[in-house]
């Protein structure tokens, strides 16, 4: 999205383009409100507009020219103190002092930022697409970490894009121009793992017929990213942790320490602190390289996010192989935001880059979407329990009250589930006399509890006498039989 700064001595040149590769932004800087206006109507839709006021400028020229823009974008203007006098009066103008330093008004103006609640839904510059509050929440998260050189931990299941944010905070940090050198400790043998971290020296095992160059050293002055850091051995962790403490490692077959310069960003799809409770992971190890925690949530927590990160596949593999966008039709999409997605958005990647590979009527349709047994319908019907000798009615209404209950009571939500409108699931509910459900609560055994559901203005018997009525009836049939 476009930003527009209007700021002549270019003071803001650095927090917005901080603030701008944290989320996408385009910025246009003009030197005066003449080509601020000129820059409006050549670029269309705006999202924000940033007015550094200095002299001359004055707060009356703003208070006579800001109305005649005719826009509907918030605007930002930052002066002195007491310098915008009746400006904070003009309906979408927001008004704050200008900060002393450029740290601090990065900082002032983010919070302003988020106030407004301008996080654009598709940080496309990292990758890092959604919009949801959980997402949100990670990429405030980053952007208060990443300025400064404190060790970073993200952890989250796999696939859900933890490399992604590391990169982010690399790029926002000051070492962006340094090297960033990832280790990924499952893709390499366990007795290869300290030699690729810290090198080693020729002849210091079998088969070192050269020295090596460790990881380490190659991340020297810039970032160092190991994932799966739970897969090291105990010894190993003791190395690095010491590697960590001193800034100092010992290649492996030599014996004076090299310095190093590094920040160390790491992630893992394990529960750390339960690891520390087992014994599987050094506890002033953890407590050295947690020191800012980032947890980014499953793709199944937010998937107010699928239609987003499916536009952005569909459109990412259709240019790849060659092959004009198709269209995801509303009951696939309905499909993929159902799915539980136990391998999150790389899952989702590579359902729709096979989905974009096999289309060929330039939609996408449910046929091509190979989602296994995971859409949240699935989920539901295996833990959904029914005793036996239940009417059609009696499962009906059981099935309506535990689906509503496995979704917090939503309507809308349990409508989808169901295949039907809401306003139809209104009117079960009503016919039912179950407008006001109460939770419903499964038995130790999975049974249906001893309560009476009304079904089209009859009463359904309690278990027990429901259950005699049906043994009587087989009695009777029985007896009329012999």
């Amino acid at each position: 999205m476009h930003v527009l700064i209007l700021d002549d001595q270019l003071e803001l040149a650095d927090p917005i383009r901080r603030l701008a590769r944290l989320h996408g932004w385009q910025p246009h800087f003009v030197g005066s409100l003449q080509e601020l206006e000129l820059a409006l109507h050549a670029h269309g839709s705006t999202a924000l507009v940033l007015i550094n006021q200095h002299p001359p400028l004055t707060s009356w020229e703003l208070e006579q020219h800001l109305p005649r823009l005719k826009a509907d974008m918030p605007v930002v203007v930052l002066s002195e103190r007491g310098g915008h006098s009746g400006l904070g009066e003009l309906p979408g103008v927001v008004c704050m002092e200008r900060p002393m330093g450029v740290a601090e008004t990065e900082r002032r103006l983010a919070q302003v930022l988020r106030g407004l609640r301008l996080q654009n839904p598709v940080a496309h510059s990292h990758g890092i697409i959604g919009q949801s509050t959980q997402l949100h929440e990670v990429l405030a998260r980053i952007e208060k970490a990443a300025p400064g050189d404190a060790n970073v931990c993200i952890s989250g299941e796999s696939g859900t894009g933890k490399e992604l944010i590391a990169r982010a905070i690399h790029t926002l940090s000051a070492r962006a121009n340094r090297p960033l050198v990832t280790l990924d400790c499952t893709a390499i043998p366990e007795a290869l793992i300290e030699s690729h971290l810290f090198g080693h020296v020729r002849g210091s095992f079998t088969g070192a017929v050269e020295n090596r160059t460790g990881f380490f050293t190659l991340a020297h002055t810039g970032t160092l990213f190991v994932d799966e850091i739970s897969e090291l051995s105990l010894p190993l962790q003791a190395k690095l942790l010491r590697a960590v403490q001193t800034r100092e490692y010992v290649k492996v077959g030599d014996s004076k320490p090299t310095r190093t310069d590094i920040r160390l960003i790491t992630a893992s799809n394990k529960d750390l602190p339960q690891a520390v409770q087992t014994g599987a992971f050094r506890e002033d190890l953890y407590f050295r390289i947690a020191v800012v925690m980032i947890e980014v949530p499953p793709l199944r927590e937010r998937q107010g996010d699928v239609p987003l990160l499916a536009d952005h596949f569909i459109r990412k593999f259709a240019a790849a192989h060659g092959k004009a966008v198709p269209r995801l039709i509303p009951r696939a999409l309905e499909l993929l935001e159902a799915c539980n997605w136990p391998g999150n958005v790389r899952q989702l990647e590579n359902c729709l880059e096979q989905a974009v590979v096999l289309c060929e009527e330039n939609r996408i349709d449910v046929n091509l979407l190979s989602l296994g047994g995971n859409t949240e319908q699935s989920r539901y019907a295996e833990r959904l329990v029914f005793p036996p000798g239940l009417t059609l009615q009696e499962l009906e209404l059981q099935y309506i009250l535990q689906t509503l209950a496995r979704v917090g009571q939503s309507r809308t939500r349990t409508a989808k589930l169901l295949g039907i409108s809401l306003r139809n699931l209104q009117y079960k509910l009503r016919a039912y006399g179950q407008e006001h459900p109460k939770p419903w609560r499964s038995s130790p055994s999975g049974e249906q509890p001893e309560t009476s559901a009304r079904c089209d203005g009859l009463v359904t018997p309690p278990r027990a006498a429901r259950d005699g009525r049906l043994r009587a009836s087989h009695h009777a049939q029985t007896t009329e039989l012999n």
